[in-house]
């Protein structure tokens, strides 16, 4: 593997064992360096986000990035075994970031994260918060409860149907009672949809559906979200291992509220949750804790976003007493993976702001995506191609 510039910092496991952990810490040495903390759980630190420390560095932000225990660089003990789900919970976690720091004699920091990141990112703060002098929550999780949100804004745009949607609801609820799709199937193609292209994307799609083409789109789309999520991909997506704490500790494999609506986006998950031990609560009430931080907070929120929507950041704003809303039009989920100049720009601005509270960043639009591209060229030949025969 190219080289990361990573560093390893023991940490002690259970039996006599030794975890070495990986981290990075990148960029010129600052007043407020950002401890960054990606997705997941399972998401790399130390290869995906190269280039993205490399552009920070270039504009003079200092950025620390711990790889995640029991992924890639972080995966195995130091007998070169794989560590056992026992090592591997939320609070190992967020104590593995406090001893990095420790280790690099950083007393304080601007800590970022980024859908699960954010989770992480709030906890860190709720158990330490004097080790904290900002924070930017990207797409941002508060607890199990964030996934009937989620529930909720997928049902309400696309079963439902808003002011704006009525419609392509309408078509969806139309093309599953003639059985074209199946409703069970239909949350994660429309929600990868949306968040690519907005409501104008899931016409796109409906519409070819409705004449009978687009099949093989429909069910591209679907195997994306039905892909075996255990499936390890070395050193960039990892689940296997961290699998048991995104279920216990995080609630992954909790039951869809149907109230909301059939439609659904989590059905891998779902299928997978029998093999774990059930849901035992959140090693951190980050929801109960955030009235008291007293620390600059930007939430990062984009309008297409579904996976966490805009009524998170919003129950975020409303609790914490110096958290201010940054609404990215066009923009799907995790502005760090997606849109990483505007990550970029979010951090630069509460670099400035020097501990006070920010006023609010405007006009940010994100940038059409690679998988937005993709999808609208399989649209598109989709368009030309004739129907099949029936």
């Amino acid at each position: 593997m190219k080289s990361t510039g990573a560093r390893m910092l023991p940490r002690q496991l259970p039996e006599g064992r030794t975890l070495p952990l990986a981290y990075v810490r990148s960029g010129p040495r600052t007043t407020a360096p950002v401890l960054v903390i990606p997705g997941g759980p399972g998401l790399g630190s130390m290869l995906p986000y190269q280039r993205f420390r490399t552009t920070a560095a270039k504009q003079g932000l200092e950025v620390v990035m711990v790889e995640h225990r029991g992924v890639g660089l972080s995966r195995k003990a130091d007998d070169n075994t794989d560590l056992n789900p026992a090592d591997i919970t939320v609070t190992d976690v967020l104590d593995d970031l406090a001893a990095v720091l420790d280790a690099e004699g950083i007393e304080q920091v601007i800590v970022y994260g980024s859908s699960y990141g954010s989770y992480l990112a709030t906890a860190f703060g709720a158990l330490y918060p004097g080790r904290v002098s900002g924070m930017i929550l990207d797409s941002p999780v508060l607890d199990a409860q964030s996934k009937h949100d989620t529930a909720q804004a997928l049902n309400t745009l696309y079963w439902h149907g808003t002011k704006k949607t009525s419609k392509q609801a309408a078509r969806l609820r139309a093309l599953t009672q003639r059985g074209t799709v199946s409703v069970e199937d239909a949350g994660f193609p429309i929600q990868l949809l949306h968040e690519s292209g907005g409501p104008d994307l899931v016409t796109s799609m409906l519409d070819l559906l409705n004449r009978g083409k687009g099949v093989r789109v429909w069910s591209w789309l679907n195997r994306l979200g039905t892909s075996d999520v255990m499936r390890t991909r070395p050193f960039l997506m990892e689940f296997d291992l961290v699998a048991h704490c995104a279920f216990t500790d995080l609630g992954y494999g909790l039951p869809h509220d149907s109230e909301t609506g059939p439609l659904r986006n989590d059905a891998s998950f779902a299928d997978l949750a029998e093999r774990f031990p059930p849901f035992r609560g959140e090693p951190v009430d980050v929801r109960g804790s955030l009235p008291s931080f007293d620390w600059p907070l930007l939430a990062l929120s984009g309008d297409r976003d579904v996976r966490t929507p805009r009524s998170v950041a919003e129950q975020v704003i409303a609790s914490a007493p110096n958290a201010v809303l940054v609404p990215i039009e066009h923009h799907g989920h995790s502005t760090l993976d997606t849109a990483p100049h505007l990550a970029i720009k979010a951090i630069d601005h509460l670099v400035a702001a020097n501990g006070t509270t920010p006023s609010g960043l405007h006009d940010l639009s994100g940038s059409r995506s690679a998988i937005a591209r993709l999808i609208s060229f399989r649209l598109g030949v989709a368009k030309l191609l004739p129907a099949p025969a029936r």
